[in-house]
């Protein structure tokens, strides 16, 4: 829905004119890879294979999978919800004849993925990515000590 390819994580490369669209990107502080791809034209990838995990299971749950999942489609918002439109209109038209109690559980879907999507978008805020340090108790428990 999205028509991006999102894969890539936190660890880029970037140069000082994307950090600063990122810093004036509200959703930044929701979706580093969704903000980039939206402000970046051209990446170049670095193939690598993913490794095993160092230590322990993860720590995320299927439910803040799917939360970060959402937040990520959030960036585009506005396309999701143009295409989910136009899918909507689209197999509607197509199934007019033929409405069943099955038939409608792709639009209830769609319908609950355009919910989840908005609501997640209201966690970009520009004043939280703006005021993310003033989180930090002590930034010398963030430097490595040699």
């Amino acid at each position: 829905f999205t028509g991006k390819s999102i894969k890539f994580g936190n660890y880029s490369c970037l140069t000082k004119s994307v950090v600063d669209k990122m810093t004036k990107e509200s959703s930044s502080w929701s979706s580093f890879s969704g903000s980039l791809t939206k402000l970046t034209k051209e990446r170049i990838s670095v193939p690598s294979i993913r490794g095993p995990r160092y230590f322990g299971p993860t720590k995320m749950s299927f439910f803040s999978l799917l939360k970060h999942s959402f937040a990520i489609i959030a960036v585009f918002k506005t396309t999701v919800l143009i295409r989910s439109i136009i899918f909507l209109a689209v197999y509607f038209f197509l199934i007019f004849q033929n409405i069943s109690p099955i038939t409608l559980i792709p639009l209830i879907l769609i319908i609950l993925m355009n919910i989840a999507v908005f609501a997640t978008s209201f966690r970009e805020n520009i004043n939280e990515l703006n005021n993310c340090l003033e989180n930090i108790k002590n930034i010398e428990n963030l430097k490595p000590s040699f």
